[in-house]
Protein backbone atom coordinates (compact mmCIF):
# COMPACT_ATOMS: atom_id res chain seq x y z
CA UNK A 1 0.00 0.00 0.00
CA UNK A 2 1.27 3.60 -1.04
CA UNK A 3 1.68 6.68 0.91
CA UNK A 4 -1.15 8.23 -0.97
CA UNK A 5 -3.68 5.28 -0.80
CA UNK A 6 -6.73 5.90 1.39
CA UNK A 7 -7.96 4.23 4.57
CA UNK A 8 -11.38 2.52 4.40
CA UNK A 9 -12.83 2.07 7.73
CA UNK A 10 -14.68 -0.96 9.06
CA UNK A 11 -16.34 -0.79 12.50
CA UNK A 12 -16.35 -4.40 14.33
CA UNK A 13 -19.59 -5.09 16.17
CA UNK A 14 -18.89 -7.93 18.24
CA UNK A 15 -18.98 -8.86 22.30
CA UNK A 16 -16.14 -11.47 22.22
CA UNK A 17 -12.65 -9.10 22.42
CA UNK A 18 -10.58 -11.98 21.32
CA UNK A 19 -12.23 -12.73 18.12
CA UNK A 20 -12.88 -8.77 17.40
CA UNK A 21 -9.34 -8.57 17.52
CA UNK A 22 -8.28 -11.25 15.28
CA UNK A 23 -10.78 -10.11 13.12
CA UNK A 24 -9.08 -6.83 13.65
CA UNK A 25 -5.95 -7.95 12.31
CA UNK A 26 -7.34 -9.74 9.08
CA UNK A 27 -8.52 -6.97 7.91
CA UNK A 28 -6.07 -4.44 8.40
CA UNK A 29 -3.91 -6.96 6.76
CA UNK A 30 -5.89 -7.79 3.69
CA UNK A 31 -5.93 -3.77 2.47
CA UNK A 32 -5.78 -0.10 2.78
CA UNK A 33 -8.70 -0.42 5.92
CA UNK A 34 -8.90 0.72 9.15
CA UNK A 35 -10.62 -1.21 11.55
CA UNK A 36 -12.52 0.13 14.79
CA UNK A 37 -13.91 -2.63 17.85
CA UNK A 38 -17.02 -1.99 19.23
CA UNK A 39 -17.84 -4.60 22.03
CA UNK A 40 -20.38 -3.06 23.69
CA UNK A 41 -23.07 -2.84 21.03
CA UNK A 42 -25.82 -0.64 22.70
CA UNK A 43 -23.09 1.86 21.83
CA UNK A 44 -23.30 1.85 18.20
CA UNK A 45 -25.22 5.01 17.67
CA UNK A 46 -22.52 6.82 18.66
CA UNK A 47 -19.87 4.90 17.04
CA UNK A 48 -21.68 5.69 13.78
CA UNK A 49 -21.27 9.11 13.87
CA UNK A 50 -18.13 8.89 12.28
CA UNK A 51 -19.77 6.51 9.24
CA UNK A 52 -17.56 3.92 8.78
CA UNK A 53 -17.01 2.22 4.83
CA UNK A 54 -17.99 -1.17 5.93
CA UNK A 55 -19.43 -2.90 9.11
CA UNK A 56 -19.30 -6.35 10.84
CA UNK A 57 -21.26 -7.61 13.19
CA UNK A 58 -22.39 -10.69 15.44
CA UNK A 59 -25.28 -12.10 14.94
CA UNK A 60 -26.09 -12.88 18.92
CA UNK A 61 -25.34 -10.42 21.05
CA UNK A 62 -26.24 -9.05 24.80
CA UNK A 63 -28.78 -5.51 24.55
CA UNK A 64 -28.45 -5.93 20.57
CA UNK A 65 -28.40 -8.14 17.96
CA UNK A 66 -26.94 -8.09 14.51
CA UNK A 67 -30.75 -7.50 12.93
CA UNK A 68 -31.07 -4.56 15.06
CA UNK A 69 -27.56 -3.48 14.18
CA UNK A 70 -28.54 -3.70 10.50
CA UNK A 71 -31.37 -1.66 10.79
CA UNK A 72 -29.31 0.99 12.56
CA UNK A 73 -27.00 0.97 10.03
CA UNK A 74 -29.46 1.45 7.22
CA UNK A 75 -31.10 3.83 9.15
CA UNK A 76 -27.76 5.97 8.67
CA UNK A 77 -27.01 4.97 5.29
CA UNK A 78 -28.97 2.52 3.30
CA UNK A 79 -25.60 1.95 0.77
CA UNK A 80 -23.33 0.80 3.78
CA UNK A 81 -22.47 -2.29 3.29
CA UNK A 82 -22.34 -4.45 6.79
CA UNK A 83 -21.50 -8.44 7.31
CA UNK A 84 -23.01 -10.53 9.65
CA UNK A 85 -21.00 -13.25 11.26
CA UNK A 86 -22.02 -15.56 13.36
CA UNK A 87 -21.93 -18.95 15.05
CA UNK A 88 -25.56 -19.61 14.59
CA UNK A 89 -25.14 -19.78 10.78
CA UNK A 90 -28.42 -21.29 9.79
CA UNK A 91 -30.04 -20.79 6.39
CA UNK A 92 -33.35 -19.57 7.91
CA UNK A 93 -30.78 -16.49 9.98
CA UNK A 94 -28.42 -16.01 6.59
CA UNK A 95 -31.76 -15.34 4.73
CA UNK A 96 -33.43 -12.62 7.31
CA UNK A 97 -29.96 -10.79 7.76
CA UNK A 98 -30.03 -10.52 3.63
CA UNK A 99 -33.65 -9.67 3.40
CA UNK A 100 -33.18 -7.06 6.28
CA UNK A 101 -30.03 -5.73 4.33
CA UNK A 102 -27.46 -7.52 4.87
CA UNK A 103 -24.38 -7.24 2.24
CA UNK A 104 -23.08 -11.38 3.32
CA UNK A 105 -23.00 -13.91 5.78
CA UNK A 106 -20.08 -15.43 7.23
CA UNK A 107 -20.30 -18.52 9.48
CA UNK A 108 -17.81 -18.63 12.84
CA UNK A 109 -15.39 -20.01 12.93
CA UNK A 110 -14.05 -18.56 9.92
CA UNK A 111 -10.92 -18.61 7.68
CA UNK A 112 -8.58 -15.58 7.33
CA UNK A 113 -9.31 -16.54 2.92
CA UNK A 114 -13.11 -16.24 3.67
CA UNK A 115 -12.81 -12.80 5.25
CA UNK A 116 -10.22 -11.81 2.44
CA UNK A 117 -12.72 -12.65 -0.02
CA UNK A 118 -15.58 -10.70 1.15
CA UNK A 119 -13.63 -7.44 1.59
CA UNK A 120 -12.63 -7.55 -1.84
CA UNK A 121 -15.94 -8.35 -2.96
CA UNK A 122 -17.65 -5.72 -1.25
CA UNK A 123 -14.72 -2.99 -2.44
CA UNK A 124 -15.64 -3.83 -5.96
CA UNK A 125 -18.84 -3.90 -5.04
CA UNK A 126 -18.41 -0.02 -3.53
CA UNK A 127 -16.27 0.96 -6.53
CA UNK A 128 -18.92 0.34 -9.20
CA UNK A 129 -21.54 1.80 -7.15
CA UNK A 130 -19.51 4.94 -7.07
CA UNK A 131 -18.33 5.13 -10.23
CA UNK A 132 -22.40 4.35 -11.90
CA UNK A 133 -22.92 7.20 -9.51
CA UNK A 134 -20.49 9.60 -10.55
CA UNK A 135 -20.33 8.86 -14.57
CA UNK A 136 -23.28 6.32 -14.93
CA UNK A 137 -26.38 8.22 -13.34
CA UNK A 138 -28.41 6.41 -15.70
CA UNK A 139 -27.62 2.64 -15.01
CA UNK A 140 -27.92 3.61 -11.55
CA UNK A 141 -31.19 3.72 -11.98
CA UNK A 142 -31.77 0.34 -12.71
CA UNK A 143 -32.13 -0.63 -8.94
CA UNK A 144 -31.83 -4.28 -7.89
CA UNK A 145 -29.25 -6.60 -6.18
CA UNK A 146 -30.81 -9.96 -7.48
CA UNK A 147 -28.65 -12.10 -10.15
CA UNK A 148 -31.26 -11.32 -12.61
CA UNK A 149 -31.00 -7.47 -11.94
CA UNK A 150 -26.83 -7.59 -12.33
CA UNK A 151 -27.51 -9.08 -15.58
CA UNK A 152 -29.93 -6.39 -16.79
CA UNK A 153 -27.05 -4.29 -16.24
CA UNK A 154 -24.48 -6.27 -17.59
CA UNK A 155 -26.26 -7.06 -20.38
CA UNK A 156 -27.31 -2.94 -21.12
CA UNK A 157 -23.65 -1.45 -20.16
CA UNK A 158 -22.47 -3.86 -23.60
CA UNK A 159 -24.85 -3.50 -25.95
CA UNK A 160 -24.69 0.37 -25.21
CA UNK A 161 -21.38 1.26 -27.54
CA UNK A 162 -23.49 0.00 -30.84
CA UNK A 163 -26.32 1.63 -32.19
CA UNK A 164 -28.49 -1.08 -32.93
CA UNK A 165 -31.85 -1.18 -32.50
CA UNK A 166 -33.52 -2.74 -29.29
CA UNK A 167 -36.26 -4.17 -28.10
CA UNK A 168 -37.46 -4.16 -24.53
CA UNK A 169 -40.16 -6.50 -23.52
CA UNK A 170 -41.65 -6.44 -19.68
CA UNK A 171 -44.77 -6.23 -17.74
CA UNK A 172 -45.81 -2.10 -17.25
CA UNK A 173 -44.01 -0.98 -14.12
CA UNK A 174 -40.73 -2.75 -14.65
CA UNK A 175 -38.53 0.31 -15.89
CA UNK A 176 -38.75 -0.35 -19.34
CA UNK A 177 -38.20 3.86 -20.12
CA UNK A 178 -35.59 3.94 -17.61
CA UNK A 179 -34.10 0.88 -19.17
CA UNK A 180 -34.18 2.37 -22.40
CA UNK A 181 -31.90 5.17 -21.32
CA UNK A 182 -29.31 3.64 -19.17
CA UNK A 183 -29.07 2.31 -22.89
CA UNK A 184 -28.77 5.55 -24.43
CA UNK A 185 -26.49 6.62 -21.86
CA UNK A 186 -26.01 10.52 -22.93
CA UNK A 187 -24.98 10.28 -26.34
CA UNK A 188 -27.00 12.63 -28.33
CA UNK A 189 -30.68 13.73 -27.52
CA UNK A 190 -32.99 11.18 -26.03
CA UNK A 191 -36.92 11.65 -27.20
CA UNK A 192 -39.47 9.59 -25.29
CA UNK A 193 -43.43 8.91 -26.66
CA UNK A 194 -45.84 6.55 -25.25
CA UNK A 195 -47.02 5.30 -28.48
CA UNK A 196 -50.58 4.62 -26.85
CA UNK A 197 -51.38 8.11 -25.63
CA UNK A 198 -50.97 10.08 -28.59
CA UNK A 199 -54.81 9.66 -30.45
CA UNK A 200 -54.14 8.15 -34.09
CA UNK A 201 -55.37 11.19 -36.21
CA UNK A 202 -52.34 13.18 -34.47
CA UNK A 203 -49.73 10.32 -34.51
CA UNK A 204 -48.69 10.73 -38.03
CA UNK A 205 -48.03 14.64 -37.63
CA UNK A 206 -46.75 14.19 -33.69
CA UNK A 207 -43.62 11.66 -34.69
CA UNK A 208 -42.92 12.67 -38.60
CA UNK A 209 -43.63 16.60 -38.59
CA UNK A 210 -45.82 18.44 -40.56
CA UNK A 211 -45.71 22.04 -42.69
CA UNK A 212 -47.17 25.01 -42.38
CA UNK A 213 -50.61 24.75 -43.98
CA UNK A 214 -50.49 20.77 -44.26
CA UNK A 215 -53.95 21.22 -42.02
CA UNK A 216 -55.80 22.92 -39.93
CA UNK A 217 -54.16 24.75 -37.17
CA UNK A 218 -51.01 24.01 -38.86
CA UNK A 219 -49.77 27.64 -38.53
CA UNK A 220 -45.88 27.17 -38.21
CA UNK A 221 -43.51 24.06 -39.18
CA UNK A 222 -42.90 21.47 -36.82
CA UNK A 223 -40.28 18.93 -37.07
CA UNK A 224 -41.76 15.58 -35.45
CA UNK A 225 -40.19 13.66 -32.72
CA UNK A 226 -37.91 11.64 -35.10
CA UNK A 227 -36.27 14.66 -36.50
CA UNK A 228 -35.94 16.36 -32.89
CA UNK A 229 -34.18 12.48 -31.98
CA UNK A 230 -31.74 12.68 -35.22
CA UNK A 231 -28.43 11.74 -34.01
CA UNK A 232 -29.41 10.07 -30.67
CA UNK A 233 -32.57 7.82 -29.16
CA UNK A 234 -36.09 7.68 -30.50
CA UNK A 235 -38.09 5.54 -27.34
CA UNK A 236 -41.39 4.47 -28.72
CA UNK A 237 -43.34 3.03 -25.25
CA UNK A 238 -46.19 0.82 -26.13
CA UNK A 239 -45.13 -0.23 -29.79
CA UNK A 240 -47.55 -2.60 -29.75
CA UNK A 241 -50.34 -0.20 -29.96
CA UNK A 242 -49.11 1.78 -32.45
CA UNK A 243 -51.71 1.76 -35.66
CA UNK A 244 -50.72 -0.59 -38.92
CA UNK A 245 -50.24 2.81 -41.37
CA UNK A 246 -47.90 3.78 -38.75
CA UNK A 247 -45.91 1.04 -38.66
CA UNK A 248 -45.33 0.84 -42.66
CA UNK A 249 -44.22 4.34 -42.46
CA UNK A 250 -41.80 3.68 -39.14
CA UNK A 251 -40.43 0.90 -41.36
CA UNK A 252 -39.45 3.10 -44.45
CA UNK A 253 -38.19 5.74 -42.20
CA UNK A 254 -36.06 2.71 -40.27
CA UNK A 255 -34.62 1.60 -43.91
CA UNK A 256 -33.74 5.15 -45.19
CA UNK A 257 -32.51 7.17 -42.37
CA UNK A 258 -34.81 9.64 -43.88
CA UNK A 259 -38.37 11.11 -42.64
CA UNK A 260 -40.89 13.32 -45.37
CA UNK A 261 -42.65 15.92 -42.59
CA UNK A 262 -46.71 15.43 -43.31
CA UNK A 263 -47.08 18.35 -46.12
CA UNK A 264 -43.77 18.51 -47.54
CA UNK A 265 -42.55 17.69 -50.47
CA UNK A 266 -38.81 16.15 -49.48
CA UNK A 267 -37.46 13.84 -47.28
CA UNK A 268 -35.03 15.06 -44.49
CA UNK A 269 -32.48 13.11 -42.33
CA UNK A 270 -33.65 11.08 -39.77
CA UNK A 271 -30.66 9.20 -38.17
CA UNK A 272 -31.38 7.45 -35.03
CA UNK A 273 -30.96 4.38 -32.54
CA UNK A 274 -34.53 3.37 -32.31
CA UNK A 275 -35.42 1.44 -28.86
CA UNK A 276 -38.92 0.10 -28.75
CA UNK A 277 -41.09 -1.44 -25.41
CA UNK A 278 -44.31 -3.17 -25.50
CA UNK A 279 -45.99 -4.71 -22.36
CA UNK A 280 -47.43 -7.78 -24.10
CA UNK A 281 -45.33 -10.18 -26.35
CA UNK A 282 -44.67 -8.74 -29.35
CA UNK A 283 -43.98 -11.79 -31.02
CA UNK A 284 -47.53 -12.83 -30.24
CA UNK A 285 -49.00 -10.13 -31.91
CA UNK A 286 -47.21 -10.95 -35.00
CA UNK A 287 -48.61 -14.80 -35.22
CA UNK A 288 -51.89 -13.10 -35.13
CA UNK A 289 -51.42 -10.91 -37.92
CA UNK A 290 -51.87 -7.77 -35.53
CA UNK A 291 -48.27 -6.40 -35.76
CA UNK A 292 -45.56 -6.23 -38.94
CA UNK A 293 -43.51 -9.02 -39.28
CA UNK A 294 -41.12 -7.19 -40.92
CA UNK A 295 -40.84 -4.08 -38.65
CA UNK A 296 -41.16 -6.64 -35.52
CA UNK A 297 -37.58 -8.15 -37.42
CA UNK A 298 -36.21 -4.77 -37.73
CA UNK A 299 -36.88 -3.08 -34.43
CA UNK A 300 -35.82 -6.84 -33.02
CA UNK A 301 -32.48 -6.94 -33.55
CA UNK A 302 -31.31 -6.83 -29.73
CA UNK A 303 -33.89 -8.08 -27.34
CA UNK A 304 -34.23 -7.55 -23.52
CA UNK A 305 -37.25 -8.66 -21.07
CA UNK A 306 -37.35 -7.23 -17.82
CA UNK A 307 -38.16 -9.33 -15.16
CA UNK A 308 -40.98 -8.50 -13.01
CA UNK A 309 -40.83 -8.09 -9.44
CA UNK A 310 -41.97 -11.57 -8.82
CA UNK A 311 -39.50 -12.91 -10.57
CA UNK A 312 -36.86 -10.84 -8.29
CA UNK A 313 -38.46 -11.06 -5.02
CA UNK A 314 -34.78 -10.59 -3.20
CA UNK A 315 -35.02 -7.45 -4.01
CA UNK A 316 -38.27 -6.01 -2.77
CA UNK A 317 -36.81 -5.36 0.92
CA UNK A 318 -33.89 -3.57 -0.87
CA UNK A 319 -36.24 -1.55 -3.26
CA UNK A 320 -38.07 -0.60 -0.16
CA UNK A 321 -35.55 0.49 2.12
CA UNK A 322 -34.53 3.16 -0.99
CA UNK A 323 -37.54 4.41 -1.60
CA UNK A 324 -38.42 4.51 2.06
CA UNK A 325 -35.33 6.61 2.40
CA UNK A 326 -36.12 8.70 -0.85
CA UNK A 327 -39.51 9.85 0.34
CA UNK A 328 -38.86 9.96 4.11
CA UNK A 329 -36.36 12.91 2.88
CA UNK A 330 -38.75 14.54 0.34
CA UNK A 331 -41.74 14.60 2.61
CA UNK A 332 -39.72 15.73 5.87
CA UNK A 333 -40.62 12.38 7.50
CA UNK A 334 -38.80 11.31 10.28
CA UNK A 335 -39.94 7.50 9.71
CA UNK A 336 -36.24 5.60 8.66
CA UNK A 337 -37.50 2.16 9.00
CA UNK A 338 -40.47 -0.67 8.71
CA UNK A 339 -41.99 -2.21 11.22
CA UNK A 340 -41.40 -6.11 10.86
CA UNK A 341 -45.05 -6.45 10.06
CA UNK A 342 -44.98 -4.16 7.16
CA UNK A 343 -41.32 -5.79 5.24
CA UNK A 344 -43.51 -9.17 6.06
CA UNK A 345 -46.63 -7.77 3.90
CA UNK A 346 -44.52 -5.75 1.16
CA UNK A 347 -42.45 -9.49 0.67
CA UNK A 348 -45.80 -11.27 0.75
CA UNK A 349 -47.51 -8.81 -1.86
CA UNK A 350 -48.29 -9.88 -5.39
CA UNK A 351 -46.77 -6.57 -7.27
CA UNK A 352 -49.24 -6.93 -10.32
CA UNK A 353 -47.77 -3.18 -11.19
CA UNK A 354 -43.74 -4.28 -10.10
CA UNK A 355 -41.90 -1.67 -9.06
CA UNK A 356 -43.63 1.21 -10.36
CA UNK A 357 -46.54 0.19 -7.76
CA UNK A 358 -44.20 -0.70 -4.62
CA UNK A 359 -42.83 3.25 -5.62
CA UNK A 360 -46.36 4.74 -4.94
CA UNK A 361 -47.02 2.63 -2.13
CA UNK A 362 -44.08 3.47 0.05
CA UNK A 363 -44.62 7.06 -1.20
CA UNK A 364 -48.14 6.89 0.04
CA UNK A 365 -47.41 4.71 3.39
CA UNK A 366 -44.44 7.94 4.13
CA UNK A 367 -46.93 10.19 3.50
CA UNK A 368 -49.55 9.21 6.10
CA UNK A 369 -47.14 7.99 8.45
CA UNK A 370 -47.67 10.13 11.57
CA UNK A 371 -44.54 12.53 11.72
CA UNK A 372 -43.46 11.99 15.09
CA UNK A 373 -43.16 8.21 13.75
CA UNK A 374 -39.67 6.82 13.41
CA UNK A 375 -40.96 3.67 12.20
CA UNK A 376 -43.11 3.19 9.33
CA UNK A 377 -46.54 1.24 11.16
CA UNK A 378 -48.38 -1.27 9.39
CA UNK A 379 -51.22 0.82 9.48
CA UNK A 380 -50.32 3.17 6.73
CA UNK A 381 -50.33 0.83 3.98
CA UNK A 382 -52.79 0.19 2.00
CA UNK A 383 -55.56 -2.34 3.08
CA UNK A 384 -54.96 -4.75 0.47
CA UNK A 385 -51.47 -5.40 2.14
CA UNK A 386 -53.05 -4.95 5.30
CA UNK A 387 -52.98 -1.39 6.79
CA UNK A 388 -56.00 0.97 7.61
CA UNK A 389 -58.44 1.24 5.66
CA UNK A 390 -59.22 4.89 5.20
CA UNK A 391 -62.37 5.24 4.07
CA UNK A 392 -63.79 2.95 7.19
CA UNK A 393 -65.62 5.40 8.51
CA UNK A 394 -68.00 4.49 6.35
CA UNK A 395 -68.51 0.65 7.67
CA UNK A 396 -67.45 2.43 11.73
CA UNK A 397 -70.03 3.03 13.85
CA UNK A 398 -70.77 6.48 11.63
CA UNK A 399 -71.82 4.24 9.17
CA UNK A 400 -74.86 6.78 8.66
CA UNK A 401 -72.75 9.55 7.62
CA UNK A 402 -73.47 10.24 4.22
CA UNK A 403 -70.63 9.05 1.18
CA UNK A 404 -69.99 13.26 0.66
CA UNK A 405 -68.80 13.35 4.75
CA UNK A 406 -66.99 10.33 4.55
CA UNK A 407 -64.84 11.78 1.31
CA UNK A 408 -64.60 15.13 2.80
CA UNK A 409 -62.76 13.60 6.04
CA UNK A 410 -60.41 11.39 3.81
CA UNK A 411 -59.15 14.83 1.86
CA UNK A 412 -58.68 16.33 4.94
CA UNK A 413 -56.51 13.84 6.50
CA UNK A 414 -55.02 13.48 3.03
CA UNK A 415 -53.93 17.35 2.83
CA UNK A 416 -53.21 17.30 6.97
CA UNK A 417 -50.77 14.22 5.92
CA UNK A 418 -49.41 16.46 3.19
CA UNK A 419 -48.66 19.78 4.98
CA UNK A 420 -51.46 21.56 3.04
CA UNK A 421 -49.72 20.63 -0.08
CA UNK A 422 -52.90 20.74 -2.85
CA UNK A 423 -50.44 19.21 -5.71
CA UNK A 424 -49.12 16.52 -3.27
CA UNK A 425 -52.75 15.46 -2.23
CA UNK A 426 -54.29 15.49 -5.15
CA UNK A 427 -51.48 13.20 -6.58
CA UNK A 428 -52.07 10.68 -3.26
CA UNK A 429 -55.87 11.19 -3.99
CA UNK A 430 -55.55 9.81 -7.68
CA UNK A 431 -57.55 13.02 -9.00
CA UNK A 432 -56.54 16.21 -10.90
CA UNK A 433 -55.90 19.78 -9.19
CA UNK A 434 -58.60 21.12 -10.61
CA UNK A 435 -61.16 18.49 -8.97
CA UNK A 436 -59.36 19.01 -5.95
CA UNK A 437 -59.82 22.46 -5.49
CA UNK A 438 -63.62 21.91 -6.38
CA UNK A 439 -64.12 19.73 -3.64
CA UNK A 440 -62.24 21.85 -1.30
CA UNK A 441 -64.84 24.98 -2.21
CA UNK A 442 -67.27 22.25 -2.08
Amino acid sequence: MSVADPLLTILIVEDEPDLAAILKRIVEAAGPWQARILTDPTGLDAALASLPDLVFTDLVMPGLDGFEVIRRVRERDPDLPVIVISAHASLENAVRAVKEGAFDFLAKPFKPEAVELILAKTERDRALRQRMSETDPELAAMLGETPAMRRVRQWIATVRPARTNVLIEGESGTGKELAARAIHGQRGPFVAINTAAIPEALAEAELFGYRRGAFTGATRDHPGLMREAHGGTLFLDEINAMPPALQAKLLRVLEDKRVRPVGGTQDVPADFRLICAANVALETLVEQGNFRRDLYHRINVLHLRLPSLRERRDDIGYLAEHFLQRYARAHGRNCRRFAPEVLTALLAAEWPGNVRELENVIEQAVVLCPPERAELPLAVLPPALGGQDWHAAAESPESSLKLAEVERRHVREVLKRTGGNKSEAARLLAIDYKTLLRKLAE
